[in-house]
């Protein structure tokens, strides 16, 4: 049931609500995720050419990079690779965080080279940077996987603790948020759902998709009663909170509020406005053409030229070999085979695999 919602608590206008709308509908697409496939893609690209120049210059036991920070790396682009492949099929679960969440699996290498690059500019870890080829490339291509992933994971994939009160809260870091939003101009009217669902917090998410909390009679609980049919809310509907992107299959959880002097997680009932069904059909909306993105702000470009390799960085048993060199067992990095140009990737241990890439 509700708990007592403050009088002075502070709640989005109705032009700030379409732009929360639209953006979370925005940070939760295939078109986002494909951009930070990308941007992943150029950071173990990064990686691999300051692995090989190193090799090239006899630095093997100097450099600060190792295969095995390149494994996995590698690891976590296969997750964010897997992620949109699923996501592009119309499932959500890749959001979450479980067994499905592909796209937590693919944060682990990001923020923990995020904080090791911090530490290091902050000296309190060292590194040979005389004989770690493309440091700076690296760095550079960490920050903006970094910026890009961040942009669109805080307030969209499901955090680690499952009792945790709904990211999205109206206030000053939001306002600022929605004041600088690049598609502002573009956000489009809510429309009223076909079918009216509400749950409490601590039920089951029956839908994936944008929910927003309301204010609910105290009385009426949405636990199923043997006695009689629950009652539901009437409109016209009273918004208790910010929407949010909640997740099919988990409970509901508190909602965000604050108000001029305070910060509080409140039990509440939380509306479907929007059930997200997209890419089912295989079809992306004609909308995310539209998306814009703000960060990176400055993306540095890596210098190619010198970071050159090969585009194909998967290939499976049975293609051929499109460039000699090691190449390395998808679902156990640290198996390697060398192969030569033109040869046919075999299976291992009697079942067809993916082969990574690593290098000349």
């Amino acid at each position: 049931m509700n708990e007592a919602l403050p009088k002075n608590v502070l709640l989005p206008s109705a032009s700030e609500r379409r732009q929360i709308f639209h953006w979370l509908k925005k940070v939760s697409s295939l078109t986002a995720w494909k951009r930070i496939f990308h941007y992943y893609q150029i950071w173990a690209t990064a990686t691999e050419a300051s692995l090989r120049l190193a090799d090239e210059n006899g630095w093997g036991e100097k450099t600060a990079l190792s295969y095995a920070d390149y494994a996995i790396i590698l690891n976590g682009l296969a997750h964010c690779e897997e992620g949109t492949i699923r996501l592009s099929k119309g499932d959500k679960r890749v959001f979450k965080f479980d067994a499905n969440g592909e796209f937590e699996m693919a944060a682990r290498a990001i923020f923990h080279w995020k904080e090791l690059i911090n530490r290091i500019e902050d000296g309190e870890n060292g590194i040979d940077r005389d004989h770690t080829p493309l440091w700076q490339e690296f760095c550079d291509a960490t920050q903006d996987a970094y910026r890009a992933w961040w942009e669109c994971s805080a307030c969209v994939l499901e955090p680690r603790y499952l009792d945790e009160s709904a990211p999205l809260v109206y206030n000053d870091w939001l306002i600022g948020e929605l004041n600088s939003e690049i598609n502002a101009n573009a956000a489009e009217d809510i429309l009223p759902p076909h079918k009216e669902i509400f749950i409490s917090t601590d039920e089951y998410v029956p839908h994936s998709g944008i929910w927003e909390p309301i204010v609910a009679d105290p009385k009426d609980s949405f636990l199923i009663s043997l006695i009689k049919r629950r009652e539901v809310p009437k409109p016209p509907f009273e918004i208790s909170g910010t929407m949010n992107y909640l997740h099919g299959g988990s409970k509901a959880p508190r909602a965000s509020i604050e108000t001029p002097s305070d910060f509080l997680e409140i039990k509440t009932t939380w509306r479907l406005l929007w059930k997200d069904d997209r890419y089912i059909d295989g079809l992306v909306p004609a909308e995310e053409t539209n998306y814009r993105f703000r960060q990176p702000e400055k993306s540095i470009k890596p210098d190619i030229s010198r970071m050159q390799m090969d585009h194909t960085l998967w290939a499976e048993t049975g293609t051929i070999v499109p460039a000699s060199g090691r190449w390395l067992l998808e679902s156990e990095l640290r198996i390697s085979s060398y192969f030569s140009a033109g040869d046919i990737f075999p299976e291992h241990q009697g079942r067809a695999v993916r082969w990574v890439f690593a290098n000349h």
